[in-house]
């Protein structure tokens, strides 16, 4: 591709919260991401690879966002989604989680939704690594 912009790396991207502290909670402990917090005012999230979400702090309430606007994080098989699922429903005033979809199945993927205390929409699924792999190397279909 001839872009105009010769990109090299997606290196991030942001979403707001209001309460930093319990921000990072939820993310460590409930979604198992790395955080670290090098500015009063942002905390960046990481899973691994060349890629993170910084985490900024703002007055008043976050935007609300509908389910089509998430974060998908892959988990190792179909228990995996079921006992996350099962965790969401269990730990949802621990962490203030605000809404949890049903577990689906659709294209080979099995999953399902939560919105956080920031109204930050999580996919939790079951995708082999290799899924976005194939995925754009398939290219568009339409």
């Amino acid at each position: 591709m001839n872009a105009l912009v010769q990109t090299e790396q997606l290196s991030h991207g942001t979403i707001e919260c209001n309460d930093i502290a319990a921000t990072r909670r939820f993310l460590n402990e409930f979604l198992g991401i790395d955080v670290v917090r090098p500015l009063a005012e942002a905390q960046y999230m990481w899973k691994g690879g060349p890629w993170s979400v910084v985490c900024v702090c703002v007055d008043g309430e976050q935007k609300d966002q509908g389910p089509e606007n998430r974060f998908r994080l892959a988990v190792d098989s179909d228990a995996e989604v079921e006992a996350s699922h099962k965790a969401a429903l269990t730990h949802r005033d621990d962490y203030a989680i605000k809404k949890v979809t049903d577990v689906v199945s659709e294209g080979g993927v099995k999953s399902f939704m939560l919105q956080d205390l920031n109204h930050v929409w999580w996919e939790i699924a079951h995708v082999d690594l290799a899924h976005y792999d194939r995925l754009f190397a398939t290219g568009d279909k339409h």
